[in-house]
């Protein structure tokens, strides 16, 4: 078959190099033009026609487009940025890549751009399109992928699947929670006093912060009660609440803080009316004002399992591997609700197996990025069509 035969042309020795590569630039979110500039060149010699849209010129995004006869166009995603935390210097040791960003995500790109070069040199070429999107302003807080959603409203990012290379390693996600940080803040005029010198029936703040907190304890039991395909039920979590200075001095505000994690189907604006609302009426239940602020992370996405490109991706894995690969949804946000939500485009989640994302020690084993690269040849090879011709 000529799908064994491209497996057989990934090489793991020019993915490690290029993660390596692109490991060693430094590129923390909202500063990626140095490895964006690395990886713009990768996909050039991979075969690609490259271009960058700035839109944010800091974190430019990366697009490479590799054109074969007619037929679907995929996108491999993934950005270049990493969380802004040191790490040791970079390096190969044995069959791993150690650095900020091996694991999350310059490898599994590596392992996109090992894909595409395979598909490139082809002599009989492919139909359709296969492309490459790398974008910087992921990893919030620092970034929403502004510079991302930028490219798809000025009309620089088409296509009729995308595979984002991250998450999915054993099994494929097919829905995703959307994820929102919320800020309550409750006040009272005036000025902070002894609580002796605070006149009588002076609202206190914390009480309105502590009826808001009971309202979402009971949303989040009432929310656990339903569980939704795939990722379970939605929730209400509260990580913060700040109130006062000092034990006897009045307080003028208080301040809760948490995430939301809503259903695939929902949009941001109305989970925040939601919130927004069971803040006013605590507030007013001890008058005081009440504001509301809802940072959207991601919205959610889902995708039918008999899709063609969830059965690409699994027939892919069940020919590289030999397994099954199972249906699952995530919790945790990234970019397939980005293209599935934003550019109308099909999305799911593949990656190579990494440990460390965002912790002390990143590594991505060697194996795993070559696997992931022959994952995506084989999904690109059916998803396109190319197999028909064999």
């Amino acid at each position: 078959m000529i799908m064994n035969a491209l497996l057989a042309r990934i090489d793991p020795e020019r993915i490690a190099a290029l993660t390596l590569d692109l490991v060693r630039i430094p590129s923390p979110t909202g500063d990626t033009a140095a490895v964006a500039a690395r990886f713009s060149a990768a996909l050039a010699e991979a075969g690609m026609e490259v271009e960058q849209f700035t839109g944010f010129p800091r974190t430019p995004v990366v697009i490479g487009r590799r054109r074969g006869g007619p037929g679907p166009s995929l996108i491999f995603n993934g950005h270049l940025d990493t969380v802004p935390v040191p790490h040791a210097d970079p390096e190969r040791r044995g069959d791993r890549i150690y650095g900020r960003g091996a694991a999350d995500m310059k490898g599994a790109l590596a392992a996109a751009v090992e894909a595409v070069r395979v598909l490139s040199e082809h002599p009989g070429g492919f139909p359709g399109e296969v492309q490459i999107i790398a974008h910087g302003l992921h990893e919030a807080p620092g970034g929403h992928a502004e510079d991302l959603s930028a490219a798809i409203r000025a009309g620089r990012v088409r296509g009729d699947g995308c595979l984002v290379c991250e998450t999915g390693e054993h099994a494929l996600p097919v829905a995703q929670l959307g994820l929102g940080i919320f800020t309550a803040v409750f006040r009272r005029p005036g000025s902070v006093t002894h609580e002796l010198q605070t006149p009588p029936g002076t609202p206190n703040p914390i009480y309105a912060a502590a009826a808001f907190a009971g309202a979402l304890r009971l949303l989040n039991e009432h929310l656990s009660t339903r569980e939704l395909p795939y990722v379970g039920s939605e929730s209400v979590f509260i990580g913060q609440l700040h109130a006062g200075d000092f034990y006897n001095r009045f307080p003028i505000e208080a301040q809760i803080q948490g995430t939301r994690r809503y259903a695939p189907q929902r949009d941001a604006d109305e989970v925040a009316r939601e919130l927004t609302d069971l803040a006013q009426r605590s507030a007013a239940q001890y008058g005081v004002t009440g504001e509301l602020t809802f940072d959207k992370v991601r919205d959610g996405f889902q995708i039918t399992p008999d899709h063609p490109l969830v059965q690409a991706v699994r027939d892919a894995y069940t020919a590289v591997t030999g397994r099954e690969l199972p249906l699952t949804g995530n919790k945790v946000v990234a970019d397939a609700g980005i293209f599935a939500r934003e550019a109308d485009i099909p999305a799911v989640y593949h990656g190579p197996a990494g440990e460390g994302a965002h912790g002390d020690v990143e590594s991505v084993p060697i194996a795993e990025l070559a696997r992931a690269a022959r994952v995506y040849v084989a999904a690109a090879w059916r998803f396109l069509g190319a197999e028909k011709g064999e």
